[in-house]
């Protein structure tokens, strides 16, 4: 039996689509309409984004040895989550909303758009 995706019309393989419809999502979970993802960013990209250092510059720096120490700071805090929406700029923490995803977030989340404040290295 042949059959085909309800939101874009492909043939479904496996029953997932490459659209998203039907595709597991294991890092998602929604209760009562707030919605939690730990899927955060690299630590080098986060540390890129609130010091503006180009990733290829910090790729040669670590290559040759130079670990700079706010990246280091940023791999700790990731990995205890420390570091989550409440952080981000587009998260408004008063109403535990977020505007990239126009969701509400529980605190605990991060997703790949994270843009950082500048005081997460301190």
């Amino acid at each position: 039996m042949v059959e085909f995706c309800p939101e874009c019309g492909s043939l479904l393989r496996k029953k997932s689509c490459p659209c998203g419809y039907n595709a597991p999502s294991p890092k998602k979970k929604e209760t009562a309409g707030i919605l939690e993802i730990w899927d955060p960013p690299s630590p080098k990209v986060i540390y890129c984004k609130i010091t503006g250092t180009p990733f290829d510059k910090l790729k040669k720096d670590i290559k040759k040895g130079i670990y700079p120490e706010g990246l280091k700071k940023i791999k700790q805090k990731l990995k205890k989550h420390l570091i989550d929406c409440i952080n981000c700029v587009y998260f408004r923490d008063d109403i535990l909303h977020c505007k990239i995803r126009n969701k509400y977030m529980k605190e605990g989340s991060i997703c790949r758009k994270f843009e950082p404040y500048e005081d997460i290295i301190k």
